[in-house]
């Protein structure tokens, strides 16, 4: 059990998820060991977000409000062993989970965001800096803190199109909800996404391959 990663009550499925389990592959954990890599080799550069989260001693944070904002549920294959772990939107349709870090006026690492909000529509605008973002969100009402990381993730992402169009697909085969995360650096907004999905085991059992004509 994780209950050191955590602090007050939180429930147990958040405690043994999934994503605070390295043996389980999924993408961010392979973005990140690209970032721990800094390869300048091309198709294995890491993406800057991850660099950031990275060198900002951030990755723990992540994967603890992954843990809780995409509950896993696991999909079983041949023999009861989990193929892998998706996150189905709670509301059954549209949750998307909106991410956002940086450093407040006090250097201190922070994030927050939910899977309380529906699919961005990015526009152009500018992005506000890391200080003011938490100065701005402390002390604000949950509606106000609900879109001012809205708009930081709406506007980060305005040069994104084809990226948002490629996870939101893959999320709607998989039935599972769509990342979204901002880190908000001294040089701007790093944005990028991906699909709340967990590699499992590869379950094999020849027995039910099959040629042959159906009738």
């Amino acid at each position: 059990m994780n209950t050191l990663l955590f602090k007050g009550s939180t429930p147990s499925w958040v405690i043994n998820s999934p994503w605070l389990d390295k043996s389980k592959p999924n993408l961010f954990q392979d973005e990140f060991q690209i970032a721990k890599e800094n390869s300048s080799f091309p198709g294995y550069r890491p993406e800057p977000l991850y660099r950031w989260i990275y060198c900002n001693g951030g990755i723990k944070l992540f994967f603890r409000a992954l843990s809780r904002y995409a509950p896993m549920f696991p999909v079983f294959a041949y023999h009861g062993q989990i193929a892998s772990w998706t996150s189905p939107p709670p509301s059954g349709l549209g949750n998307v989970i909106f991410i956002v870090m940086g450093h407040n006026q006090f250097g201190k690492l922070r994030l927050v965001g939910g899977n309380y909000f529906g699919f961005p529509r990015p526009y152009c605008g500018d992005v506000m800096n890391s200080t003011d973002f938490f100065t701005n969100y402390d002390v604000a009402d949950r509606h106000i803190r609900q879109c001012l990381v809205t708009e930081v993730i709406e506007r980060s992402a305005a040069h994104d199109n084809e990226l948002l169009r490629s996870v939101l697909s893959e999320c709607e085969h998989f039935h599972t909800m769509p990342i979204f995360v901002v880190a908000l650096t001294k040089r701007g907004p790093l944005f990028h996404a991906g699909k709340a999905v967990i590699e499992g085991a590869k379950a094999a059992d020849f027995s039910y391959e099959y040629f042959g004509e159906i009738k």
